[in-house]
């Protein structure tokens, strides 16, 4: 079972990241190059944290990142964008491809281009971006364009967290974080997508 991560200081810093399994094709005798898509590019997020208390939450976030070798982690995705109700969004039916077709939406609710969202498949989690900006028509359904292209096809009714997007995923090795005269504890991390 994935461990939530705890609510990080306001002054954490965030660099989010695309992990790329598209591919170049270069022609051995001369010619233009062709850029192959593939299944298989995610995301990754990097994570500055200030010095915290390490009789606080600074040693119990660094057992929860050792956990996070080898067990899954989930950190919201921090967006500053204006909170919308988006309703209950949920897969409809079946998707594959780059669009997803969603259900349960509040009608005239705007999802904007460049809106982080994950699925819930089979359990795990799985972080896109909409690339194109739609307005929810009346039946609360829409045909969302994102990148990356779906992993796995979607299963009816699969929750979609649009309001509260999250990235699940492992730590990279060889995490550190340092201890000062303080008594506190800053550190940094790369949290990746596992698949």
């Amino acid at each position: 079972m994935a461990i939530l991560l705890q609510e990080l200081p306001a002054k954490t810093n965030y660099s989010m990241r695309a992990i790329s399994a598209a591919n170049t094709l270069s022609p051995a005798f001369g010619g233009a190059d062709q850029r192959l898509s593939r299944k298989g590019s995610r995301f990754a997020i990097d994570v500055s944290i200030p010095a915290l208390s390490a009789a606080g939450c600074g040693m119990g976030l660094i057992a929860d990142l050792l956990r996070g070798e080898t067990e899954t982690l989930v950190l919201e995705i921090p967006e500053h964008l204006p909170a919308v109700a988006y309703g209950a969004p949920a897969a409809n039916g079946v998707s594959t491809g780059s669009v997803l077709a969603v259900k349960g939406l509040t009608p005239g609710a705007v999802i904007r281009k460049g809106k982080f969202l994950s699925i819930i498949l089979s359990g795990q989690r799985f972080v896109h971006i909409v690339t194109a900006e739609m307005t929810v028509p009346a039946g609360g359904l829409v045909s969302l364009p994102i990148w990356p292209m779906l992993r796995r096809p979607t299963i009816d009714g699969a929750v979609i967290e649009l309001a509260a997007p999250k990235i699940e995923g492992f730590i990279e090795p060889g995490q550190d974080w340092s201890i000062n005269s303080l008594k506190a504890v800053g550190m940094s991390f790369t949290l990746k997508e596992r698949e």
